[in-house]
Formats: C-alpha cells, structure tokens, sequence
C-alpha cells in the first residue's frame, strides 16, 4: 500500500493542548486517530494521551502485519482506553473519570473501517467531494437529524458543544461505526477534532485537499482554522492520508512495506506528544 500523509495540531487560544494525533502503519495497515480532550473536566490531555498510548500498543500488538478482524480491533481498543480510564481515576483519586472524544480510522485491503465518541470528525473525500463523514455524537446533530436547525444555524447554536458520547466519565460511551468503505487510489482521510471543522465547510475542505499536497494542506487548514477562531479558538488537530496507485513514487510518498515488522508504537505516541507541543517528527 502506497499513500501519502501528513498530521500537525495547534494551541489554538487556550493555555494547554488537549488534542493527540495518532498516526502509525504496519506492512499492511494504516491506523489515524486523532482524540480531543475535553477541557471543561478534569485532566483531558490525560484522556486523549490515553486514546493514543493504547491504541498504538493493541495496534503493535496485532498487526502483524494486519488485523484478522478490523472492526473488532476498533472496537476493543477504544472499549479499552474506556477501561484503562476509569482505572486510571480509581487509582489517582481522581473526582471524576477524564474524558475525551476520539475518531480513529484503520485501512486494510483497500477498505476504510472507522469507530468514534463524541464529535471528532472523520471525512471521506472522493473525486474533490465529500462523499462521506462520521455523525457527531452531539445535541446539534441530534437537531440537524430532525429537522429542527440547518447547517448555519448549527455553527452558532447556544448547544454546539454538548455532546451525547465520549470517552471516560461516568457512563458507558456509545461508539459509532462504519465499515468496511471501499477506497481507491486518490481516496482520501480526513481526521480532525472540532476545533478545525467548525471553522471550516465541506467545499472548503474539499478544494483544499484537492488543491494540494497533503503535506502542504494540513498545516495550511490548521493555520487558516486558527486564524478564524481568533484569540478564542480551541485546539486544532489533523491527521490524513491519501491513497496512491502502487505504481506512485516520489518525494514523501510512504510504502507501507517499508514498516517494520513490529510497528514501533513507542514512537507513534512520542510523536503524538511532540504534535501536541507544537513539533513534529514528520
């Protein structure tokens, strides 16, 4: 599998980065993932890092070199970073479970399989348009599903940030998901937390990435969600990837037979943090 990608996260306005990014391959599977801590509880950068800490490990632990079953995988590694959670809370003491959204995409054997919580977003792009996207676990959608508010009324709702779903606190969180996606070569992933898609439309988003090289993009789709979220903007965070034909060769193309035998999940997660803070390894 040949494919190009790119990921990077951004301060925003506020004073910590709760966003991680995940972005890791086998020889025959591509995992993204991209969680957003929620900042109105307790120790949200703690749930994110947790998202991308164990899902990097299960993935090390099971691709070798792909999973025998990808929904499956999906599902048990975020049903364990649930877990791992409210351990985490009972043995720290904690007030309350720390919470996150995630979004988390596996591609193998051409075919995109997806779980999420909350409203972290994954959009499929093809041929310049948006051909599909995940639903946000969220009051707004819930909303737009009745009828009841259009698309621009939902950016400004009193409510847009409400969510049904997550990862952490105290109820079981209802993980949605699709799959398996047929993709094909100049199929393309969009990951991203809230903090860049409520700055952003779906034509927006789509001429971007059709525009340019995905290494060129997401700093550039960070850089201009940035800007119109103003001194007051939230974290932002991507992770993407397009599909190639096994013929594409060139500056920044990836051959996931390039990967190790055993994916090196220590340095996804250093990554993560290093995206977190501001640098990449990329």
């Amino acid at each position: 599998m040949k494919f190009l990608w790119g990921g990077g996260s951004r301060l925003g306005g506020r004073r910590y980065n709760e966003d991680r990014v995940l972005m890791l391959h086998s020889r025959e599977a591509v995992l993204l993932a991209v969680a957003d801590g929620m900042g109105g509880h307790l120790h949200g950068e703690l749930a994110s890092q947790m998202v991308i800490d164990t899902l990097s490990h299960l993935f090390s632990l099971t691709m070798r070199p792909r999973a025998a079953d990808p929904a499956r995988f999906l599902q048990d590694a975020l049903d364990e970073v649930q877990h791992a959670l409210v351990r985490l809370a009972l043995s720290r003491r904690f007030p309350e479970v720390p919470s996150t959204t995630v979004v988390a995409a596996l591609v193998q054997d051409d075919k995109l399989y997806c779980a999420w919580a909350g409203d972290s977003r994954l959009y499929l792009f093809e041929h310049g348009m948006v051909s599909w996207r995940t639903q946000d676990h969220s009051t707004v959608q819930r909303l737009l599903d009745k009828g009841l508010i259009n698309e621009a009324e939902a950016l400004v709702h009193p409510e847009r940030n409400r969510i049904y779903s997550c990862l952490g606190g105290t109820d079981s969180p209802l993980i949605g998901q699709a799959g398996p996606l047929p993709l094909s070569a100049g199929s393309t992933l969009l990951l991203c937390s809230d903090g860049v898609w409520s700055q952003m439309n779906d034509t927006e988003l789509a001429r971007a990435l059709s525009a340019r090289a995905l290494t060129q993009v997401v700093p550039a789709l960070l850089q201009v969600a940035e800007r119109r979220g103003g001194a007051g903007s939230d974290n932002l965070s991507v992770a993407a990837m397009t599909l190639l034909p096994a013929s594409r060769s060139g500056a920044g193309v990836v051959d996931s037979q390039d990967a190790p035998e055993i994916p090196d999940a220590m340095m996804a997660a250093l990554e993560s943090e290093m995206m977190a803070s501001g640098r990449s390894l990329l």
